[in-house]
């Protein structure tokens, strides 16, 4: 039996299918003189850094937070991501204090983990490299939702002084984890094989797509394009099975799963789960039976944003005027959008649709307007394809599919961007990254002398980045790193309502639901009174709470107090 590493979200207990790990006490009990002797020991401590990556949550946080498709009705994180919220909600504290609780166990590792004298240095400094690239992933989410932070590398406890530190400037966060992962990546395997025990383990592209990321997210343009190209040659390449029908969606169900399938050698890093592990270590999530919910509604709404961003087949901007049907909404388009939103006639496993006259549930054919629990209801007008494996949408809670975090199409996406921004693209640079994306799914390339009338190459690069990761939760810090977020105080909108035809649905349906007039055009609306001030909500609140312990944090970010 293959061995993959299960990750569970328990403090300092980690299992795996090594049925060691089942043997081994909780990490915090082993903090004596007799802990940090062996490599199982480190191992052991470097497996609870794995907590650091909330899999699932990293859609529910992300996506809910952005405009592209968030979660179907109003929760916290949609809150946030719409401006109305206030310094005292529980979500922004409980973002400061996962960061924070995870850098205290990378310092508590890094401060120890030299101990281990009886187990080799390169042994030692692979997983203390782990722990830098834990580490530095934490304070690049803190300082892109919050900008200055604390910057804490020693081990805590109540008597610390640092424990009432003030805000260290961004800047000199920025360059200290950066500096780690420059001076540690090397320490790691370079390539972490698909399909084998070791993957879900940081590697050296890991490191290097973390630090493109972190270089990007702070301009760093040539040190991005740098790290991103040093990533794109340790033996990673796009999954591709010659079936471009199929390819781009396979990668994100049970097909594609890099745990289980050696042919995809795309996914650097993943959250991995596993449902067939015994009852107390199996590991698993419902995000393929939230899409398609059978019997309620569709938890995340793509909406008319995400709609209007995928080109037309030969390449150029999509012109809502010229479709008359729902149907058409999906003919003669970018094929990705195909396999990312669910097309009519598509087999699905949401049950009775929303169109009467439609004999197949086992085929979708129309949206849902009604949730009368028989059936997906979707409360944009449109359901995600995307990361539904069908063959767990019947069973709650047993989806062990990986949740991505990592893969070599954002590398590819990093350097094009970094290399635009610093100057420096040319057409050879966009037929090694964006055109290789486009030819897994048959798509024409992007030229230079034939960019989209009225756009421009730096918008198509946002909008191939947009299209190509979408839902796979970056679109609300790209949208705040490129300064576009004022799109987070605009109404959410669905379908548009020319499009559905009465015949295919419940007789009055439409008359019951809201409606906003947008070009003469009137778009279900999914959420309304967002706000965006430029001001201020481009960067977080610092969380009440914290500020009340500690008031050297102050003052707030600007607009906040």
């Amino acid at each position: 039996m293959k061995k993959y590493l299960i990750i569970l979200a328990t403090l300092f207990t980690i299992l795996s299918c090594n049925d060691d790990f089942l043997e081994r006490p909780p990490l915090d009990t082993l903090t004596n003189e007799n802990f940090w002797q062996s490599e199982a020991h480190l191992v052991s401590a470097a497996n609870a850094l794995y907590t650091a990556m909330n899999g699932k949550d990293l859609l529910n946080m992300f996506e809910s937070m952005g405009e592209t498709a968030p979660w179907a009705i109003t929760t916290a994180y949609r809150t946030i991501g719409g401006g109305n919220y206030a310094t005292d909600i529980s979500q922004i504290n409980n973002i400061w204090v996962r960061a924070y609780h995870n850098i205290g166990r990378c310092n508590y590792f890094l401060n120890n983990y030299k101990r281990a004298v009886t187990v080799s240095e390169n042994i030692r400094e692979r997983y203390a490299a782990e722990a830098y690239f834990f580490r530095a992933y934490d304070y690049w989410i803190l300082t892109t939702l919050f900008g200055d932070v604390p910057y804490i590398t020693k081990e805590l406890n109540v008597y610390s002084p640092e424990v009432y530190r003030g805000r260290d400037p961004r800047e000199t966060v920025i360059n200290n984890i950066a500096a780690d992962l420059e001076n540690t990546y090397q320490n790691l395997p370079a390539f972490i094989a698909p399909a084998s025990a070791q993957f879900g383990r940081i590697s050296q592209a890991a490191a290097l797509t973390l630090l493109s990321r972190i270089y990007l997210y702070n301009e760093q343009w040539d040190k991005a394009a740098s790290a991103a190209k040093r990533a794109m040659g340790l033996g990673y390449e796009l999954y591709s099975t010659g079936n471009p029908a199929n390819d781009y969606r396979n990668l994100f169900t049970f097909t594609g799963r890099a745990s289980r399938t050696s042919a995809n050698k795309e996914t650097i890093l993943a959250y991995v789960y596993n449902f067939d592990l015994g009852e107390d270590a199996r590991t698993s999530h419902n995000l393929s039976r939230e899409l398609w919910v059978p019997n309620d509604y569709s938890r995340f709404a793509p909406t008319n944003k995400m709609i209007e961003k995928w080109l037309t087949a030969d390449g150029q901007i999509w012109n809502p005027a010229t479709v008359n049907t729902y149907e058409e909404v999906f003919e003669n388009r970018d094929p990705r959008m195909k396999q990312s939103l669910l097309a009519p006639n598509t087999p699905w496993e949401g049950r009775k649709d929303g169109n009467p006259n439609n004999t197949n549930a086992a085929v979708f054919t129309y949206p849902k307007f009604s949730n009368d629990k028989d059936g997906c209801m979707t409360y944009s007008g449109y359901y995600l394809y995307k990361y539904v494996e069908p063959t767990k949408v019947g069973q709650v809670s047993q989806d062990d599919n990986d949740i991505i975090f990592f893969r070599y199409a954002e590398v590819l996406l990093n350097y094009v961007e970094a290399r635009e921004r610093a100057g420096g693209v040319t057409q050879a640079t966009l037929d090694s990254t964006i055109n290789l994306l486009r030819d897994r799914v048959g798509m024409v390339h992007l030229t230079l002398s034939n960019i989209p009338a009225g756009s421009d190459l730096r918008k198509e690069i946002r909008r191939e980045r947009t299209v190509e990761l979408f839902f796979e939760g970056h679109r609300y810090l790209d949208l705040i790193r490129w300064r576009e977020a004022e799109v987070l105080g605009e109404d959410l909108l669905g379908v548009n309502r020319r499009w559905l035809d009465p015949s295919k649905l419940t007789a009055g349906i439409l008359n019951t639901l809201k409606w906003k007039t947008v070009g003469g055009e009137q778009y279900l609306i999914i959420e309304s009174g967002r706000t965006f001030n430029p001001a201020k909500h481009y960067l977080l609140s610092l969380p009440l709470n914290q500020m009340q312990r500690n008031p050297n944090l102050r003052p707030n970010n600007p607009g906040w107090d």
